[in-house]
């Protein structure tokens, strides 16, 4: 089963940091996982957005893009 979060918002370091979380807890849980970080170039309060992908098999890039 593969499960994909996106976390976004402003200010950036509590959305980064929650889904390092995330993906801390999924490899404490022995899942495969991708984390993507994306934010502004603001200094402060610019956009901020998390991708991650927690999966029970291996990720790739192909299973990612042939899904959508």
């Amino acid at each position: 089963m593969t499960t994909e979060i996106i976390l976004a918002g402003f200010g950036g370091q509590g959305i980064l940091f929650a889904g390092k979380v995330l993906a801390y807890c999924a490899l404490i849980d022995g899942k495969e996982i991708s984390w993507l970080p994306s934010y502004g170039p603001e200094m402060r309060g610019g956009t901020a957005n998390c991708s991650v992908c927690i999966s029970d098999e291996q990720l790739t890039l192909l299973k990612q893009i042939s899904r959508r």
